[in-house]
């Protein structure tokens, strides 16, 4: 009778759950920790846990004095406070933990924004694999757990899809065996009582992240993740304040649209400080006037392909000109201040977008075809050889700090230092901190270009036989030249001395007796 009146308290509260906000699943294994999403950029987060009873409160940020989480979950549960965001951590996760999740922000007391998700814990979590698509069979995933089709086990099966990326229940095998998604009926074959799935080729063009649970009961024995090779773009921008951003994006396939630090955009809804490229055809995005709060993440999404890129904020240093003849070497110097610090090299190519030549923490960054056996480098300068007029344009080096915290420290004390060395804070991984950007305007001008002698040339010879410079022909001509001159000065000298002589003595049949 008790399990009775729960599950008929419980059911109106999931299904006001589901019906007011929309529910996303997450798939944890024991042991592990859950970061119950972030919040950018506001006063507080407060999380909550959804019980029969009423919302358990499990941490809230803004508190003087730490909040009393559930007993069972003390000692377990972080928030996460690093500069502008906001995190709730809940480690040693158990079968218990499994439930509906609530995560709030607040600004100025008021609800940001809310975002709810359905933890499942399983025994363990089995290693993803790659999705291998045959050319006229299509694809088949195959759940990989040996006790499907034992007695009381049972499988579910998410997808993602465009734009959101969040999984979708696609099948229940302890309901039917039929496809939950009418679009993919029809393109999707459910086999060996739900453990794999059998794919045309087209059900995978806008669906390439799918997971497999399997349950025994009450109890996710496991969880595993499949996804297509992902084969789109991700560039890091370093941009300065106020300069011009182009991101560029083909216009291909339907409902396409940009997400951005400042929400989802489109066609019909651009905001002044972005806006669609005009003298392009295709979907890019414009940034007129690049700022600190336009840094983040971007994406160019649509039914076909996605494209990434991370947007980076850079203090700007005086650029730099160099004039330089054909057919000789420059160097391209980069102010670094710190050895310590990394480098890379970009060039603006013909298209306009900007291209990786050098970085100097990764060699296996590939040498541009046009450039290869013509470039070398030494740390954060280069060296391009045997210089070409289309050589020419605008280089640019990037100085950065690999930070596994964006120089959390650079204001914190020693205490602040010690809590941090023992938080597990680690998802800023692979971020980085750039110290500064500095552009180089490299003109190759051909030999037979006179302006070349009234302009500021870079003649700087880097190989062990330089070649013999026009600056020293023109020198050592002009030293010639001048020597013959003053041999000509000289000479026409003693002649008129001499002949002055001759008129100045007695002739010598006129002498006087």
């Amino acid at each position: 009778m008790t399990s009775i009146r729960f599950l008929e308290f419980l059911l109106p509260v999931l299904l006001h759950l589901v019906l007011s906000k929309e529910v996303e699943p997450v798939f944890r294994a024991k042991g592990t920790t859950i970061e119950m999403g972030y919040c950018f950029g506001v006063d507080y987060i407060v999380v909550y846990r959804c019980a029969p009873e009423g919302d358990q409160l499990l941490g809230n940020s803004s508190s003087e004095s730490p909040s009393t989480p559930p007993e069972d979950l003390q000692g377990r549960i972080h928030i996460n406070k690093v500069q502008q965001l906001l995190g709730l951590q809940i480690s040693q996760l158990t079968h218990k933990d499994s439930g509906i999740y609530r995560r709030e922000c607040w600004l100025h007391q008021t609800l940001e924004s809310q975002h709810i998700q359905q933890l499942s814990v399983c025994d363990k979590e089995v290693e993803s694999e790659e999705i291998v698509v045959k050319e006229d069979e299509g694809a088949k995933l195959l759940c990989n757990n040996t006790s499907i089709g034992s007695e009381g086990t049972s499988v579910l099966w998410y997808y993602e899809t465009f734009p959101l990326y969040k999984p979708i229940l696609l099948l229940d095998s302890s309901v039917a065996l039929d496809l939950l998604v009418k679009e993919l009926q029809g393109v999707i074959k459910v086999q060996n009582n739900g453990a794999s799935l059998l794919f045309d080729k087209s059900a995978l063009k806008s669906n390439n992240h799918f997971y497999c649970l399997v349950s025994k009961g009450k109890t996710c024995v496991s969880f595993q993740n499949m996804q297509l090779q992902d084969n789109s773009e991700s560039r890091n921008i370093f941009a300065t304040q106020g300069e011009r951003v182009v991101l560029k994006c083909p216009a291909e396939g339907t409902n396409q649209q940009w997400e951005t630090p400042l929400g989802l955009f489109n066609s019909n809804n651009m905001k002044m400080n972005l806006s669609l490229d005009e003298k392009s055809e295709d979907f890019s995005l414009v940034i007129p006037a690049f700022s600190e709060e336009l840094s983040g993440e971007y994406s160019c999404f649509s039914s076909l392909f996605e494209v990434r890129y991370s947007l980076f904020l850079c203090p700007k240093k005086e650029s730099q000109n160099k004039v330089v003849l054909e057919g000789r070497s420059v160097l391209l110097d980069c102010d670094v201040g710190k050895d310590s610090l990394s480098v890379q090299w970009y060039r603006r190519e013909p298209s306009g977008e900007s291209g990786l030549i050098h970085d100097s923490n990764d060699m296996t960054v590939p040498v541009p075809e046009d450039l290869r056996g013509r470039l070398s480098e030494n740390g954060a300068t280069m060296i391009i050889s045997h210089l070409e007029v289309k050589d020419g344009g605008v280089y640019w080096c990037v100085v950065l700090v690999d930070s596994e915290f964006l120089d959390y420290y650079d204001d914190g004390g020693e205490e602040d230092k010690e809590e941090d060395e023992n938080s597990d804070d680690t998802f800023w991984d692979d971020t980085h901190k750039c110290v500064s950007k500095q552009e180089t305007i490299l003109r190759v001008i051909k030999k037979t270009d006179r302006s070349v002698e009234s302009e500021h040339v870079t003649l700087k010879p880097v190989t062990e036989q330089p070649e013999t410079s026009n600056v020293t022909a023109y020198v050592v001509g002009a030293g010639l030249v001048g020597m013959l001159v003053v041999g000509v000065i000289v000479g026409v000298m003693i002649f008129f001395v001499k002949n002055r002589k001759a008129k100045a003595s007695p002739k010598q049949g006129n002498s006087v007796i």
